[in-house]
Parts: structure tokens; sequence; C-alpha cells
């Protein structure tokens, strides 16, 4: 398969047009200064909040943002675009990854890429001769609220031992779940969220058809002559409960909850905005990509008091749009702190890139070193995700006028666009086309706590490609059960620097199963588990047929394929295609006197003052099942921590 630029830029030529209701400018008037309380990289889930609260209680507060504000692009709120959003090339970074070091391995998976000319693609066997080696997409947000403005809107709360566990280790009873439940109730001021409206799948009986096998494959009694009734209860079933003691255990099957507000994506973009609107002192400047921490090193301690940054749109060589262009030089000083919130990838890329990392790595490239930490960029973590495909004879009728491309032709856009929330009237894009999904435990989990999600949805998703946006909804024929392994075991994962260009991607590994962490046969366990929910996929599949009722059509298994049946080819399949989008604990907190903890309780970077990390990469182990909510309560804590060290040195 062959991708170019030329025609992704083409399919959202469209985008530019205000289709959607208009905000604030993010880019508000600068000071005639450069010195701020806080000066925080990234927008993101874990910068975003903590910006607003800094600024909510009066500090002068500055918010970096690589990317543009994406104001007007219809993409970025179109629940139903939550594919065409990540491939928008105004909006996204290309980060290519390896799931193995060695790549005639990682060339099992049909979705690994060779370039084959500038920002130009060859995806899967037989690439032509010259092409690169690249690896396997993994899709990042560049725009105003980060990657939380492009995924897939899905709301699922931690699990409680995702905090009791970084409680434990530090030995900071504040991480305990009890308390963390404050910060919950923090971002659920500002965060709407809400599933599907289920009277969408009224419109298409043969996808109620699928959803219901799904619940019958759980275990819960469907009747075969009132399927839908039953059906109906289920989707009034949150996977967040709040009241159930043993929530974190309970199996079942669920609505899937989704960050947006009538039909509309609604998260950390609309909080900035709303801050900024609300006169709060945030200054935030988008398409300012920072370079460099500054540290004062006259001190007994080394500490940060700033940073330096470069002004210009697609400085970034990840996003497709790149072109020679060393943009403005510009700084900002920090009074207080320096909080760097840039994600998994990029915020162990800018640390070393300062001087803060393992002290081999720096020299190797000519970096003075402010602090060897030789944590960070280690014991990167990530979920595993797999799917059974199917393909039916006919259409899923749900699916009637979209063409999920913005053209005159996309009635659904039109409906979308036309009608207001109130029973479906709004259509198919006011779903991310997951409206239920069956939670398990698996003999291989390691507690009692759920380790299994799977989503069911009619589309052909396979994993991230160039092109997997158009791949994925090219016919209406496909109904694929997603599988997602929470409570990974490999943090075998690493993130180092490819050069000490900023603009450079880092080397991103992986390193899955086999090839990361085995001991205790961490490996097998996560796909074992994955084995089972295969299984588990089929089952639902399988019992599609119990309920004719609801009308539609035989399906034929695409992936894995009726060939793959016993435990190893299953097994052979999953090493080979999986994939993830979670990537997480690249620079974690950890106990005093670790030599591997990058952080402390409080977010500080040890061995500096100064400077915090607000982002996935602060865990320990990676979180739950989906992670944004676990990153939004961070943040909200991080704000609470900065907030009360800064009244305290106030003497208030």
């Amino acid at each position: 398969m062959r991708f170019s630029l030329l025609s992704s830029c083409l399919a959202f030529s469209a985008s530019l047009i205000a289709a959607v209701p208009t905000f604030p400018n993010a880019q508000s008037t600068r000071d005639v200064d450069s010195e701020f309380d806080y000066v925080i990289v990234g927008s993101g889930a874990g910068g975003g909040p903590l910006a607003c609260r800094l600024a909510m209680a009066g500090y002068k507060t500055l918010l970096l943002e690589a990317g543009g504000d994406a104001n007007g692009n219809v993409n970025i709120s179109v629940p139903g675009y939550q594919a065409v959003v990540t491939a928008d090339p105004k909006l996204r970074w290309d980060i290519f990854v390896n799931h193995y070091k060695d790549q005639n391995r990682a060339k099992r998976d049909p979705k690994y890429v060779y370039e084959i000319g500038p920002y130009e693609y060859h995806v899967g066997p037989n690439p032509p001769p010259g092409a690169k080696d690249l690896g396997i997409l993994y899709p990042r947000g560049s725009m105003l609220g980060g990657s939380v403005t492009h995924n897939a809107l899905i709301w699922i709360i931690p699990h409680k031992q995702d905090f009791d566990t970084i409680a434990t280790i530090t030995g900071d009873d504040s991480w305990a779940a009890s308390n963390m439940n404050q910060y919950l109730n923090k971002v659920y001021q500002w965060l709407p969220n809400m599933p599907t409206d289920p009277s969408i799948l009224l419109r298409d009986l043969p996808l109620a058809r699928h959803l219901v096998a799904g619940a019958n494959a759980v275990g819960i009694d469907v009747p075969v002559l009132t399927p839908l009734a039953k059906l109906s209860q289920l989707l009034l079933m949150s996977p967040n409960s709040r009241v159930n003691p043993a929530r974190d255990a309970t199996e079942g099957y669920f609505q899937v909850p989704l960050t947006m507000k009538l039909g509309e994506r609604s998260a950390v973009r609309e909080f900035i905005l709303k801050t900024v609107a609300d006169g709060h002192p945030l200054t935030v400047r988008t398409n300012t990509f920072v370079t460099k921490i500054n540290f004062n090193t006259t001190g007994s301690k080394p500490r940060a008091t700033g940073v330096e940054y470069m002004e210009g749109e697609y400085l970034y060589k990840a996003s497709p749009l790149h072109r020679t262009n060393f943009g403005k030089r510009g700084s900002a000083k920090a009074k207080r702190e320096v909080i760097v919130s840039a994600g998994t990838f990029n915020t162990p890329q800018l640390l070393k890139l300062s001087g803060i990392g393992p002290a081999p790595e720096l020299l190797r490239f000519g970096i003075p070193i402010i602090k060897h930490l030789p944590g960070v960029g280690t014991n990167m973590m990530d979920r595993y995700e797999i799917p059974v495909n199917v393909v039916h004879e006919d259409d899923f009728s749900i699916l009637d006028g979209c063409t999920f491309d913005l053209k005159p032709h996309d009635l659904c856009l039109k409906q979308w666009l036309d009608n207001p929330y109130i029973l479906a009237a709004r259509g198919a894009y006011a779903s991310n086309g997951l409206a239920t999904m069956m939670l398990k435990r698996s003999s291989f989990a390691s507690t009692s706590d759920i380790d299994l999600s799977i989503f069911g949805g009619p589309l052909n998703f396979q994993g991230y490609f160039p092109g997997w946006h158009d791949f994925s909804v090219r016919d209406h024929k496909h109904f694929s059960w997603y599988s997602l392994k929470a409570h990974t075991r490999n943090r075998a994962g690493t993130v180092e620097l490819r050069s000490a260009d900023p603009l450079d991607q880092p080397e991103i590994n992986f390193n899955y199963f086999d090839t990361g962490t085995t001991a205790g046969g961490a490996d097998q366990l996560d796909l074992g588990a994955l084995i089972q929910a295969i299984r588990k996929s089929r089952e639902a599949l399988a019992d599609y047929y119990k309920f004719p009722i609801l009308g539609g059509t035989n399906y034929t298994e695409e992936k894995p394929g009726a060939h793959v049946q016993s435990d190893e080819a299953i097994g052979q399949f999953i090493k080979d295609e999986a994939w993830g989008h979670h990537a997480a604990c690249s620079c974690p907190i950890g106990e005093e006197g670790s030599p591997m903890a990058v952080l402390d309780s409080e977010f500080r970077v040890r061995g500096v003052d100064g400077l915090r990390v607000v982002d996935a990469s602060v865990f320990p182990d990676i979180p739950g099942i989906f992670i944004q909510s676990a990153i939004f309560m961070v943040s909200e804590k991080a704000a609470d921590v900065l907030i009360r060290e800064a009244k305290a040195a106030d003497g208030e």
C-alpha cells in the first residue's frame, strides 16, 4: 500500500472551514516581559488542566503548545471523526516506533511502514528498492489539548490499585485511592461525559444483534425473542460506578462513556479556552516548540529557570507538513517552576536534551550533564490491543451516507451539523462507533481486577498505519471486536535520543512480549490473557447467530482468520500484529533512594530544583484500562501540590 502527503492534504482541505462554533483565540496577548510564575510545556491531559488550575488560583502561568489551536476545524469536534482527526496533517505527529528491535521480526506485522520519499510511505511487505525502514505508526496529537483532542473519547476511571500502588511505593498516603477521589471530583467540574445515545442503535438492528451477542457471551441471559429490551437495560450500566465497592473486579457488559457534550467532543481544549476567556492570568502560546530547559547551576543544586523555544508551524520532523524551518527563537523565565507535560515520548527527550538523563547517553551526543538520572526514558509501558475482524454480505445501515471525508456528499456530517442532540437526531457521528464493552478478568490476571476490555463496532480497525483512517471505513460491511489488555507487565520500553537535534524524533523501542519483561513468565501471562480475549470475541461472534430475529447477513472472519485456531497460532498472530496507544511510565515516580526513580511523590525531578513532570510518563505502573482519566486526576493533584507549596512560600 502506498500513501502520499498530497492525497492526505487534499482530503482535509475542507477542514479549514469553520463548521463548528468558534472559541476565543488561544493565542492571548503576549506580555511585554517573558517572566511568569509557572511555565508549562505541553497542553494535553497533564499540562492543560494544571495550567488552568494554577491560573485560576491567581498565578501568572504560561502554557506552551507545539501545535496550533485548530479553531474552526470540524475534525476536532465530531465524535465520529475519531479516526479522521488523527489523520489530519495539520493536527498530527507521525511517530514511528519499534515493537521489536529485530526488524525482520517487526516486519511480520502487515502494518510495518517504509519511507519511499519525503513523507511518502509504503505499508506492508514487498517495499520498492531503496525504501527506508520506519517501523509502526504511533499517532500523536499536535494541537491545543494535545492527544486528548484526537483520541477515541473513551472515559474509564482508574482502578484503586493504580493509585494505592504509588502510595505503597513512595510511602506518601496522599496517593491512596481514597484520597485521589477528590481529584476525580475536580475533573468532573470541567469534563462532561456521556454514553452513545442508545436510540441510534435502533436504526440498525443487525448491528444491535452483534451487541446483544456480546452481552450473551459474557454470561448475561438475553431473551432470544426480546433481545432489544435487554440491550436497552444494559446500555444504562456505566463501567464507572463509584457506589459499587467491587467495581474494579465487576465483570459484565456496559455502556462506553465518552468525553463529549451533546454529541460533540469536549475536554481539555475547552477547559483551557474557558480559563483564558474568563480572564484568569493564563497565557497560551501555540505553535511554540520547546527545545531546552534552562538551569542556574551556581548554587548547590541546579535550578530550572525557564525554557528556550522556537516559534513556527510544523517544526517537529514528525509533522507530515514539516519543511526546513528553523522558526523564530525565544525564551521564557519561570519565577517559581517549570513543569514538563510533553508526554511519554517527548518529556524524556526534552529532559535529556536539557542535560537530565543517563550520563553515557548524554555524553554520546555532547550534551552537558546537569543531573545523571539513569531512569529517564526507561520503564516505558503500554497496553496490548488486538482485533477479531469479520466482513458481512451487506452494509450496516447505520453508516448509510457516512463517508468520513468532509465532502458535500458526507450526509452524516450534514445530519450532525444541522440537528440537536435529541433522540439520535445528530446521527451516527454523535458517537465514536463503540457503544458497548465487555469487561472480563482473564485467568492470567495478577489481581482480582478486570484486565480485559473488549469493544465492538462497525469498522475494520486493525491498528495504526498511514491511511488507516480510510482503510477502517472503506466499506460498511465490517464488524470487529477489539481486545485491550489492562495491567500489562512489560516495562522494558525505552525512549532514547536519536540525535541532539530537538526536532528529531527519539528512538522508541517497546520490546514486545518475549523481548521485554519475561521474569516470572510475565510475557506469557499477558499473551495468555489476550488469547482468552480472542476466544471470547469469537464466542460473541458465534452468539450473533442466536438472534436471527434482528435480521442481518452471514459474515466471514478475516482476522485472525478461520485457520488460526490453536493457542500457539493465536499467540503468534497476537505477537505479530498487536499494537498499543497508551504509552506511559517513561519518567516514573519512585521510592527515595531508587537509582531508576526519576520523580519523587510530588512530581519533582530528582537532583534539581524548580522542575517537575506532570503527564503519562510519571506512573511507575500503567494505570487502569484507558489512561486519560488517570492523567487528568494526576494533573489536578499536581495543581494542589504546587498551589499549596506556593502559598506556604508566600507565607499564606
